[in-house]
């Protein structure tokens, strides 16, 4: 990598995780968190440039750029905490639709609606939260908790669908699981995001279901989504 392709940023406390947008080349947009406790989307900066968060305490970033003579240094970006206060985060991961984020702190599992694809009926829907899930608690969690560290990844759907069609041909053509199979497949795949979650012995399958419009007595409401949780 070329330096001039490098951004630094300077958030004044020891960031433990960041996030880049699935569509960063286009958005530049990333999610980052540590020590501090804040959830920071970054938004914008220039490549070549040297710049102070405005979430250290500063009026406004300050940017200094080692490629200002070229023109790179005039952008330094913007930053939105977007939750804090409980404790150091650790990870964070965007989902791989870019639809979600989720990130793990002292206080558990929580998981937010992006801006991404959203209708403009919608628009206010952008960077609230949908779901949370307590740390697990343990025998033993205090004493623990400096090892047993939350790690996260988003699961693959399309690949897992792949392989549930190939066995879903190894069966007889004439069973009626075949096509129902391959129905739920698609179904999950349009709808549901699937987050794995492990922290010290548990184990979550956290399935993440989109918002929209509400039916029955919630008919005309709408809602930012909602998450199941499958503890294992």
């Amino acid at each position: 990598m070329d330096v001039k392709d490098v951004q630094l940023r300077n958030f004044a406390r020891p960031v433990q995780a960041v996030a880049l947008s699935p569509d960063y080349k286009n958005d530049r947009a990333y999610i980052s968190g540590g020590l501090a406790g804040n959830l920071v989307l970054t938004v914008g900066g220039r490549a070549g440039t040297s710049s102070t968060s405005s979430t250290t305490g500063t009026a406004a970033a300050v940017t200094s750029g080692w490629l200002g003579t070229i023109g790179l240094g005039t952008n330094s970006g913007r930053d939105t905490v977007l939750h804090s206060g409980e404790g150091t985060i650790s990870t964070i991961k965007w989902s791989l639709s870019g639809k979600y984020v989720a990130w793990i702190n002292e206080h558990g599992v929580k998981i937010m609606r992006s801006s991404t694809q959203l209708d403009s009926a919608d628009a206010d829907s952008a960077w609230k939260r949908i779901g949370h899930i307590d740390r697990p608690q343990e025998e033993g969690w205090e004493e623990m908790a400096g090892v047993w560290k939350g790690r996260m990844e988003w699961i693959d759907e399309k690949n897992l669908d792949t392989d549930e069609e190939d066995k879903a041909r190894e069966l007889s053509a004439s069973s009626p699981a075949t096509a129902k199979l391959k129905q739920q497949a698609s179904q999950s795949n349009m709808r549901i995001e699937k987050l794995l979650v492990g922290w010290g012995g548990t184990i979550w399958i956290i399935n993440i279901h989109p918002g929209g419009v509400g039916v029955g007595k919630y008919v005309g409401e709408r809602s930012v989504g909602k998450v199941d949780i499958i503890k294992m």
